[in-house]
């Protein structure tokens, strides 16, 4: 089993990769698409929406997630 910092530190070097700062950038415009409230026509698709905003924005702070996580993780690590 991997421990806490060898994940945190596998999601850093993914943070860094092209393919990331890629979907990072095509997430950010999907979800300015979605924050478009003149294509809402209804109910279902407000909720829709809302959904999808919410997992977007999970997506999007998971960056910032893992650093203060694996902070965490070396502020409590043994000296």
């Amino acid at each position: 089993m991997k421990s806490d910092e060898q994940f945190y530190r596998d999601r850093s070097d993914m943070f860094e990769s092209e393919g990331w700062k890629d979907l990072k950038e095509e997430l950010q415009n999907i979800e300015n698409s979605v924050k478009d409230i003149s294509t809402i026509e209804n109910e279902k698709d407000l909720y829709h929406a809302k959904g999808q905003l919410q997992i977007l924005g999970l997506l999007l702070s998971l960056e910032q997630a893992a650093k203060i996580a694996m902070e965490q993780v070396e502020e409590s690590a043994p000296s």
